[in-house]
């Protein structure tokens, strides 16, 4: 799907913009996490570029201010949102070979962080963690940003 012809004012909606196919099973596993939790998507076809660069395009994108970056060839997934400077994402999954479940939780984790629910962990089956964050936050902070994060959403609403 071309950006320029969605209609984001008509689907609010996660954004996640990949380097590779819009059918991947990177992209699919992370649809999975979203619709769990209830929250709309769209894909879009990204340029080549960093994972975190192209999660901040998508976040800044979406009418939902939160974005996900796919870089197929790297084998990094980012989480990003509007409020975040580009350098620091709140998720990044990779580099490497990526399992479906932690993608299917960063998915979930997107869906959550615009309903302003708790985050979970993204882990694979063996309980091994697969994301870590730049922003080193306590949860009492992290759960504050989400509120603040939910608050400007729907103020712009």
């Amino acid at each position: 799907m071309n950006p320029k012809y969605a209609r984001p004012e008509d689907n609010p909606a996660v954004h996640i913009h990949g380097t590779g196919p819009s059918g991947s099973s990177t992209v699919e596993s992370i649809l999975l996490g979203l619709e769990e939790e209830g929250v709309p998507a769209e894909v879009f076809e990204a340029g080549q570029g960093p994972a975190a660069r192209i999660a901040k395009k998508a976040a800044d994108n979406s009418p939902l201010s939160v974005g996900i970056g796919v870089d197929d060839s790297q084998g990094v997934v980012v989480l990003h949102h509007r409020d975040l400077p580009e350098e620091k994402p709140l998720f990044i999954l990779g580099p490497g070979v990526l399992a479906a479940s932690p993608l299917r939780n960063l998915g979930a984790n997107a869906a959550r962080l615009v309903k302003g629910n708790p985050m979970i962990n993204a882990t694979d089956s063996d309980g091994k963690a697969d994301a870590y964050s730049p922003i080193k936050l306590s949860q009492e902070q992290l759960e504050q940003l989400v509120r603040e994060a939910v608050a400007i959403i729907v103020q712009e609403r």
